[in-house]
């Protein structure tokens, strides 16, 4: 064999990059050096945890401990593969004979958990009535990630590990580690953990949803359904552990006598231990305690206690669907209000008879399957089409050819989509309005002052656009006034001018004049007022204020005649709604107006011929009133090309 050019190395924080959860958190540290002990076949452990930051941490099992070799070719090997070396099950010998349970670990990450609370440790093993005992440390050079600093041995009677660490990185507490011990070893009752002397409680530290007894055969099963906190994690899969005289049989599974009650993937199964504790079933238990036989009596067991968590898992499950519906439609917003409304409500159907199908699918397979679901509705619009023409009748049929003669299809699309965009902004307004959780200076103002075709035919023009020069001077007015701060986001909407409790639009027209110099001739100011706000006399005069500032100003260097909007919720009754400004030599230079809302909203939709109103009658019948329509309607944030 050639001798090696170059080796491998480690950086000094190898660990630490490599293994993050178990250097960093404690309970998992601990979780991961209690199942070392579990897979060594302990039945006791004991840790000693110290007050002061420090002093030692001292964990001791009864496993069947380690050789010198042994030790060499497991805890020396990185991410050392257990299965392929020692296989899946250890076989260990108990007062009741040998026993044979499933080993955890996998991947020789547990090991190194005892770094998370010093970057040196020592471990001392017995096995074959030798105690080898090593000092391990973190190496701070490259050539290896850690290395035995130290190593000794001693004569022994009994098997067993001990493990001794500083905590200087880190100080558990007994009642943290109690809590996240209990939920990852619950499951056998005779796995014995004391801290500090005390034996740990499982069921203390545990919160069971359901204890409750059921009939198989004349005999008597008791169930106890624990739910895991989120956030806690099991030594493994959780899943469905069988107890006889209060010992474990076999290993927690999600598949008991070959029927699988839940896919251990699943949410359900990932919170939830079950204990099923069925004494009689002592003469069913195989030898070694690793299963039952297959007889009769286990068979029935098996049946009811399925029956039982499938039935529990559903209703589960079932709580939870408004939860998962809501956040896939969430998700597919944008594409769902694309579809037509008969196809939202074959979306709707699907949802209510798959869900009480099967309760248990999560959102983000649903997600997938909707996704799906809604590409089809989209694509059947051809054949929707041709199935519609089916069913008109002559004169129906007549009236689209002649709308057909002078429109294109496209031209038609162009029409009713700028329809459908000034019906959605009605409703926006509408909806928006009269809801005081709702942002309006970001969502309501902004929308309002884009859509100007609210204020009047004559506004309904491409030509009304932004003007920096106005806002400047609406920004200068502001600061002449008191305890009035305003901000304009240059880059977004140069138009609008926000303050704390109102907003200013302002647009203008250009034109030339008499000597082909392009000016300002019109401009229009819209001011909109904060939730509930009644306008007033004061509010009237600030917008005329308004109006004069522009119109006497030198900035513009311009005349143009001025239109101001005030909109609120309200208009007191005691002011005009309207006021006509002039020069002295009665020369009409501008114009107040004061809206609510609602008025904006109403004479928007009288110009529209109620088209709103003749659409929406049309599926009434439809029942809009449903989930699908309320998460549609949930204010969100717009999207606005400006």
């Amino acid at each position: 064999m050639s001798k090696a050019l170059m080796v491998q190395k480690f950086e000094q924080n190898f660990f630490e990059r490599t293994y993050p959860s178990v250097i960093n958190d404690i309970s998992v540290a601990f979780s991961e050096i209690v199942a070392n002990a579990w897979d060594a076949g302990a039945t006791k452990i004991n840790i000693s945890l110290p007050e002061n930051w420090g002093d030692e941490i001292v964990i001791q099992d009864n496993g069947s401990g380690m050789t010198e070799n042994e030790f060499n070719n497991r805890w020396m090997v990185i991410a050392y593969n257990r299965v392929a070396h020692q296989g899946e099950y250890i076989e260990y010998p108990t007062e009741r004979g040998k026993i044979r349970r499933l080993a955890y670990g996998r991947n020789g990450v547990g090991r190194h958990a005892m770094l998370c609370f010093d970057d040196s440790y020592t471990i001392e093993t017995c096995k074959d009535n030798k105690r080898n005992i090593y000092k391990i440390s973190v190496n701070n050079d490259d050539t290896s990630a850690f290395s035995v600093v130290d190593h000794s041995t001693v004569d022994c009677e009994d098997n067993g590990t001990k493990l001794i660490v500083n905590a200087r990185k880190k100080l558990p507490t007994a009642n943290e580690l109690k809590r996240a011990l209990s939920y990852r070893f619950l499951f056998d009752p005779e796995f014995e953990i004391y801290i500090n002397g005390e034996l740990v409680d499982y069921q203390q530290y545990t919160n069971a949803v359901v204890q409750e007894k059921i009939s198989v055969n004349n005999d008597e099963v008791e169930i106890i359904i624990y739910e895991v906190p989120e956030g806690e994690k099991t030594i493994a899969e959780n899943g469905i552990a069988f107890w006889v005289g209060k010992r474990l049989v076999g290993n927690p599974d999600w598949v008991i006598g070959g029927l699988r009650v839940e896919d251990a993937r699943r949410k359900f199964a990932l919170n939830h231990i079950i204990v099923v504790q069925a004494d009689f079933l002592h003469g069913d238990v195989k030898y070694d305690w690793s299963g039952f036989n297959r007889t009769q009596n286990v068979i029935e067991t098996q049946k009811a206690i399925t029956a039982y968590v499938r039935k529990f898992r559903t209703n589960y499950y079932r709580g939870r669907t408004e939860e998962v519906r809501g956040e896939v439609i969430k998700q597919n917003l944008d594409e769902i209000e694309k579809l037509s409304i008969p196809s939202r409500y074959d979306l709707k159907e699907f949802f209510d008879s798959y869900l009480e199908e099967k309760p248990e699918v999560d959102s983000d397979e649903l997600n997938l399957i909707i996704q799906a679901l809604i590409n089809v509705l989209q694509s059947r619009n051809g054949l929707s089409l041709l199935s519609k023409l089916a069913t008109l009748n002559s004169e129906q049929l007549n009236a689209l050819d002649d709308i057909l003669a002078e429109w294109s299809i496209f031209d038609i699309r162009t029409v009713l989509d700028e329809i459908d965009g000034r019906l959605k902004v009605i409703s926006a307004i509408e909806t928006l309005c009269a809801d005081r959780t709702v942002d309006e200076l970001h969502t309501l103002h902004p929308l309002v002052t884009q859509a100007k075709w609210l204020f009047g035919i004559e506004y309904d023009t491409i030509n009304y656009t932004s003007n920096r020069t106005l806002s400047t001077v609406m920004k200068e007015f502001f600061q002449n006034k008191k305890n009035v701060t305003t901000e304009i986001n240059w880059s977004k909407r140069p138009d609008l001018v926000i303050a704390a409790d109102f907003s200013v639009g302002v647009s203008s027209v250009d034109e030339f004049d008499e000597n082909e110099i392009l000016k300002v001739s019109k401009i229009l100011i819209i001011e909109l007022k904060k939730g509930g706000f009644e306008i007033k006399r004061d509010e009237m005069n600030q917008a005329e204020e308004y109006v004069d500032f522009i119109y006497n100003g030198n900035t513009l260097n311009a005349k143009p005649h001025i239109k101001a909007f005030v909109v609120g919720n309200s208009i007191n009754t005691n002011i005009g709604n309207k006021k006509t400004l002039s020069d002295s030599n009665q020369h009409e230079y501008g114009e107040v107006r004061a809206y609510t809302y609602m008025e904006l909203a109403r004479t928007a939709e009288k110009r529209l011929l109620n088209l709103k109103d003749k659409l929406s009658e049309r599926y009434n019948q439809m029942g809009v009133d449903d989930y699908l329509q309320k998460i549609l309607n949930e204010p969100k944030q717009l999207k606005m090309n400006v």
